[in-house]
């Protein structure tokens, strides 16, 4: 093989056998263990769940796992699905936005389960003013990628620092979990 061009992406013409080996190796992880590290993605209407996801993020550097961050309302989704693609830990920070999940988590969600990159593992966080329904939401999503949440924290408003000592434990287990 000389070049390879596929449909839907760039013409290899120097070592084309390695994209055939990244697509192979890229399409077992819908249905096998993605790479031990974890995507880290957020949305934020006040701050509160990006402190909290600064948080996290403390956690998941002390367990060094490697990880990557993404805030939904500033990132083009062609850059976080990649991410998602290739890790097999899923942080999702978002909070409660009219009782249910933030649009950008939401879209980034469907757009996962839409390129059916499924059987992920999950934890959970974000803030809700007062009745919640973010996880809620979430769940329903998440049994339709068949990822399995392993944990979630949610809290009233701004986090406090028991909420945050939380988070940064949290993202440490989580971590040392997917980089096991």
């Amino acid at each position: 093989i000389k070049i390879t061009a596929p449909a839907h992406g760039l013409v290899w013409r120097k070592d084309p056998a390695r994209i055939i080996d990244l697509y192979l190796k890229w399409s077992t992880y819908s249905k096998s263990k993605a790479e031990n590290k974890v995507t880290l993605m957020f949305g934020s209407m006040y701050g509160n769940t990006s402190r909290a996801a600064e948080a996290l993020a403390e956690g998941l550097r002390a367990s060094g796992v490697e990880y990557e961050t993404f805030n939904v309302s500033q990132t083009h989704i062609s850059y976080i699905l990649p991410s998602i693609l290739t890790s097999q830990g899923i942080a999702i920070g978002a909070p409660t936005y009219e009782g249910s999940l933030f649009p950008g988590i939401a879209q980034a969600l469907l757009m996962a389960e839409f390129k059916r990159m499924f059987n992920k593992e999950v934890v959970y966080f974000g803030s809700f003013g007062w009745g919640g329904g973010a996880q809620r939401y979430l769940g329903a999503q998440l049994e339709r990628l068949k990822w399995t949440l392993t944990s979630a924290l949610e809290f009233a408003g701004q986090p406090n620092s028991e909420n945050l000592k939380g988070l940064s434990d949290l993202g440490k287990e989580f971590g040392e979990k997917i980089s096991s």
